[in-house]
């Protein structure tokens, strides 16, 4: 008989939205009784808890509703064949997966398409409180950014194709080190995702600011450094 110890979780960070995955080895838990496991943005992921008679008790901060939710199963459950859904017990949507890489590799990629399908529909609602719909604007600024970049439509004029971005609480900056040039976006308003649609593409130029703001009805102002 096989006995399974190693199992991948792939969860989504609650602070950055990141897909993230971790390995849950069942060794771990011969000198530990709680392991937490931490996103690359230093966010907790996800902790799990051994308890007695073979329980685990598994506790995760959620994406959508900001709250932690948490669920115990027996061992042979979590390091077994299927697939333990975490999942936010609100909107019943899927927050991460645990098992099998294969499997969870399959699941997650799904998940993520359905998180980003469910942000796209959250940032055009008009009765969103702002810190949440805050963070929607963000996310949805960022995968589209992404999109750029895979399409070689982000960069800088000097050449340099890897900007570095920041996420501040009323704007997104992308910088270029090699020729400081930079690109200040602002997303106090959902209507900087139509300004990026519409301009399709971000290149910098060298020793300038550019400043995108819904404020400015849609146009896009250059400004010296």
């Amino acid at each position: 008989m096989i006995v399974l110890t190693k199992m991948i979780i792939g969860i989504q960070c609650s602070k950055c939205g990141d897909l993230q995955y971790r390995t849950l080895s069942l060794f771990d838990f011969s000198c530990e009784k709680k392991i937490s496991f931490y996103c690359e943005c230093e966010s907790l992921l996800l902790t799990v808890s051994r308890l007695d008679r073979g329980y685990f008790k598994i506790e995760f901060p959620c994406i959508y509703c900001g709250q932690t939710h948490q669920l115990v199963e027996k061992r042979e459950n979590i390091w077994g064949k299927n697939v333990v859904k975490l999942k936010c017990m609100g909107i019943e949507l899927p927050i991460g997966y645990i098992g099998l890489k294969k499997y969870v590799d399959r699941a997650s990629q799904e998940m993520k398409k359905m998180f980003v399908q469910f942000a796209s529909k959250m940032v055009e609602d008009d009765e969103l409180d702002g810190e949440f719909d805050n963070f929607f604007i963000v996310y949805s600024l960022l995968e589209k950014l992404s999109k750029m970049a895979e399409k070689n439509l982000l960069g800088c004029r000097c050449g340099n194709k890897n900007l570095i971005v920041e996420v501040f609480a009323d704007r997104i900056e992308l910088y270029c080190e090699r020729c400081e040039a930079i690109a200040v976006i602002y997303i106090s308003h959902k209507e900087v995702l139509r300004i990026i649609d519409n301009i399709g593409m971000i290149f910098l130029k060298e020793n300038m600011t550019w400043y995108v703001n819904s404020s400015y009805k849609g146009q896009n102002k250059i400004k010296n450094n």
